[in-house]
């Protein structure tokens, strides 16, 4: 039995046919449709609020799909954050941009490849999991803040660095999505050849815990 799919047996209730009833239904959801891919663990966030509360942000992404080519390309980008008061409105535009552009990385471009027999990495060049540049990333990440102090902190901030990257991403794939008429591919990167194949209505080229999951 390949590695991949003994660790699949082995997980039991973290194989994601189990989750704890209290999580949020748009959970479930998500558990269900990657069931069975890989080591799945879930639970509700109920740790109590210590001082430290995150960011929170939201982005929003328009593509234009070519079906013939599979290749896309961003039209609009946009992003709100909440990042309790705006100390430094062009850092935190710049700040912003730079989540924003890592997480179209994210979502379509850095793909780690693994031998599934070894799991150790076949993308071992940058040019094989390319970061994006300026022709992958829309000539303005348009931004906004809800700039309402955070009362657990001092000076009324909130950590906004990783969020956008997260939001960003989700932007992009999201678009995708809608691009063909609701398909989810489950995993990141959404590449090429997996846009291609699913149009052509062939299997995927990948196995599960081949490539990046999320």
């Amino acid at each position: 039995m390949p590695p991949a799919q003994k660790a699949i047996a082995l997980g039991g209730k973290y194989a994601g046919k189990e989750v704890p009833k209290d999580i949020n239904p748009v959970t479930k959801h998500g558990v269900d449709m990657i069931a069975g891919t890989g080591l799945i663990a879930v639970a509700k966030d109920n740790l109590p609020r210590v001082g430290i509360t995150p960011g929170l942000t939201v982005s929003f992404a328009e593509i234009e799909l070519d079906t013939e080519t599979g290749k896309f390309e961003i039209k609009d980008m946009l992003c709100v954050v909440d990042c309790g008061t705006v100390l430094h409105p062009l850092g935190l535009g710049h700040q912003i941009a730079g989540g924003n552009v890592m997480g179209i990385g994210l979502a379509h471009l850095e793909r780690h490849v693994y031998d599934p027999k070894l799991g150790i990495p076949t993308t071992q060049g940058i040019e094989r999991s390319k970061p994006p540049t300026y022709l992958d990333v829309p000539a303005e990440i348009r931004w906004g803040a809800v700039d309402k102090p955070d009362p657990q902190n001092p000076v009324g901030v909130k950590g906004v660095g990783e969020p956008v990257e997260g939001s960003g991403a989700a932007a992009i794939t999201s678009a995708i999505s809608d691009a063909l008429s609701g398909h989810l591919f489950n995993r990141t990167p959404v590449s090429l050849d997996m846009i291609l194949n699913h149009l052509n209505k062939r299997p995927q080229a990948h196995k599960p815990l081949q490539i990046n999951t999320v």
